[in-house]
Formats: C-alpha cells, structure tokens, sequence
C-alpha cells in the first residue's frame, strides 16, 4: 500500500514541476540588450547604463568596456531588462571613495554626459522579447564634456 502512495506522489511532483517550468519558459517579463554608448563619436569606458521600466519594476543596470559596448542585468545570472517602455541613464560620475577618517582614497569620476543622458530625462527605448540593441551615440559640448584623458 506505502508503494502505491509514493509512486502517486511522484507522479503528482512530476507533473507539477513540468507545469511550472512550462509557464517559466514561455513567460518571460525581459528581453535581452546590448549596444555601445559613445559620446562625440568616441566609445566611453566605464558608463553606468540604467534602463529603469515606466510602469515600475527592477532596473537593469550594465557598465561599459574600452570599445563603449555593454550588455545589460537584469538579475543575478539573467542578462537583458522588463520589457516594455525604459527610460535610460547613462552617467560616468561616481562619488569619491572615503577612507574611515574621511579622507579621498579614491576620487570622484566626473560626469561625462550632459544632464538630459545622465538624469534619464529624455531617452525612453522599447525593449522587447529576444535581443534588443540600443546603441547611444550622444553630441555634446567637447569644452564642457570634456573626453578622458589618454
């Protein structure tokens, strides 16, 4: 009698995770994204690109390479953002590091981009299902955003 139980309440766990990893693979809320981010026709290492969803949700997040590329995360171990309207932020400023007597350990990245790029004022894209690419070509001022030093 135990036999016929277990082998009931197998069938009963087995059918039950089929079904759930069904919905999990056919319901994705991302899309995967990439691009390369470059300002003045220049690539820009070490950008931070935030695509934050409009209707709420988890932000995805992605710093740029030498080459300006990036490839965003969504969570831990899924690459991509929540599909649907994103704004965009792509900043280069980070604050200084401070050691325990508050003095500069590391200084303060200046910002690269012009405020309507690293506030997200103005850039919205519309990720979708699969692979998205996004690339961001931004114009701005060379005296007040200044390329790195070389």
């Amino acid at each position: 009698m135990r036999k016929r139980y277990s082998n009931g309440m197998a069938v009963m766990i087995i059918s039950a995770l089929v079904s759930t990893m069904g919905c999990l693979g056919s319901g994705s809320d991302h899309g995967h994204v990439t691009g390369v981010v470059t300002i003045n026709g220049s690539p820009v290492e070490g950008a931070t690109v935030t695509f934050s969803p409009e209707g709420g949700g988890r932000s995805a997040i992605a710093t740029t390479q030498a080459d300006g590329s990036y490839e965003l995360n969504y969570t831990p171990g899924v690459k991509g953002a929540k599909r649907g309207t994103n704004a965009v932020r792509i900043s280069t400023y980070s604050a200084p590091e401070l050691d325990d007597d508050y003095s500069v350990v590391t200084p303060a990245t200046p910002e690269r981009f012009p405020p309507e790029y690293s506030l997200g004022e103005e850039m919205t894209v519309d990720v979708k299902s699969g692979d998205n690419t996004f690339d961001f070509d931004i114009q701005a001022d060379k005296e007040e955003y200044p390329p790195p030093p070389e």
